[in-house]
């Protein structure tokens, strides 16, 4: 039964104008920032690449909480999930498979966004300037990043999940993550926020383009873990006994 309502979600995902309009501005426009932005001097192929990431947390940061508010908040107005209940479904199995197909979503937009801003970077600026090996520095870094990003949106989840209207979910998911953006930004700053920083995908979004030593990596995972796991606690607090209307 699992597998079916997974299945269902993945296709209802996919196939919605939502997926393609924020996977469409997701790809295109950091990869076209990117673009601008090298046509100046003065950057490594190494840096460019850094440089892309950097835009995609960017964007992602601006973009993500409007598809969050229509996967979720949308499906509730729609009656999409009164209907998956009325089905006989468990909440529990509900709220899997929407998280699961949301997750799914944006690895795939941050997966398609930073390999088309890596080729962009290259393409103009070569290869040099890499640090350590290309499996390391490149792919492992851009696979780590991706696992933070959908910790680091799965924040607008859970806020859509408290709002049953979808403007108000996505003026809220717009400014949840632009004062999870401006935290991590002012507070990495501090020495003393460090080590409490790296235990947050806010924070990780930004230190995994910095660091892939072994330790971070682990911790950036971790924190990922721990961040969907909470999500789908506080999501359920909500749900689990929510009277649908």
């Amino acid at each position: 039964m699992m597998g079916s309502l997974f299945k269902w979600e993945l296709k209802q995902t996919f196939s919605s104008k939502a997926f393609w309009i924020t996977g469409a501005a997701l790809v295109a426009i950091p990869a076209l920032m990117l673009a601008i932005t090298l046509k100046g001097e003065g950057f490594t192929g190494y840096e460019a690449y850094l440089e892309g990431l950097n835009n995609y947390t960017s964007f992602m940061m601006f973009i993500i909480g409007v598809f969050a508010g229509v996967h979720v908040t949308g499906a509730f107005e729609g009656r999409k999930i009164q209907a998956a209940v009325m089905a006989g479904n468990s909440r529990i199995k509900i709220l899997l498979a929407k998280f699961l197909s949301y997750s799914a979503a944006t690895a795939l937009f941050s997966t398609v966004s930073i390999a088309v801003s890596t080729a962009v970077a290259f393409a103009m600026k070569g290869t040099g300037g890499i640090e350590g090996t290309f499996a390391r520095s490149i792919i492992g870094r851009a696979a780590v990043l991706a696992v933070v990003e959908v910790a680091y949106a799965s924040a607008c989840f859970l806020s859509s999940m408290y709002i049953r209207h979808l403007g108000g979910a996505i003026g809220l998911n717009l400014m949840l993550m632009m004062a999870l953006n401006f935290a991590a930004q002012t507070l990495i700053e501090h020495s003393w926020a460090e080590k409490y920083l790296r235990m947050l995908p806010a924070g990780q979004a930004i230190f995994v383009i910095a660091d892939v030593s072994n330790k971070n990596v682990l911790m950036a995972l971790s924190s990922a873990v721990i961040a969907c796991i909470a999500v789908l606690v506080l999501s359920y607090v909500k749900f689990g006994k929510e009277e649908l209307k």
